[in-house]
């Protein structure tokens, strides 16, 4: 199981997919994803579309957020009824994140356990990944050149009021 890397820009918003690979009757799992709370900011869990692909119900739980510790727990996804598993590769969670500063974030999966259709534990080394958020970068908004015409006209028109008020204090002052 490995959650896909991402290079997001500061203040975006992004999503992290958890796959996972080569898996034979995969009926139930349950994980949590730990990250960098000072890097990245968890916004929602939706279910990926793997265990449903068999084309039986699913009960997805999503996990408890926690901003503050950089986790979110208890994540868990299940197949209805004794039927069997689904096998072979796909996504299994969506984890939506706010890019809140700049830094990497590594995006490590915790208490995994990943269950066949008989309730036995299927092995897996569950495989880190990393968040890498960059500065976002501002752009200039694009300016018209009628208005930058008459932007400029109206500037240098203030200029010259203001200037003409100065000369006529002076004179005052005199």
């Amino acid at each position: 199981m490995k959650p896909v890397a991402t290079t997001p820009s500061d203040g975006g918003t992004f999503t992290v997919d958890v796959n996972v690979s080569g898996v034979t009757d995969l009926y139930g799992y349950q994980l949590d994803l730990a990250f960098n709370p000072g890097v990245l900011s968890a916004v929602s869990v939706a279910e990926g579309p793997f265990l449903a692909s068999g084309g039986n119900p699913t009960t997805f739980l999503p996990g408890t957020i926690d901003n503050v510790g950089g986790t979110v727990a208890l994540n868990a996804d299940a197949i209805n009824g004794p039927v069997s598993g689904v096998s072979g590769s796909g996504e299994l969670l969506a984890f939506t994140f706010d890019a809140i500063g700049t830094g990497t974030s590594s995006l490590a999966i915790q208490n995994e356990i990943l269950n066949d259709s008989g309730f036995n534990i299927i092995p897996d080394k569950p495989v880190g990944s990393m968040v890498t958020v960059s500065a976002g970068v501002a752009s200039a908004p694009e300016i018209d050149s009628a208005s930058a015409v008459s932007a400029l006209t109206l500037l240098f028109g203030s200029v010259v009021v203001l200037r003409g008020r100065r000369v006529s204090r002076t004179t005052v002052r005199r």
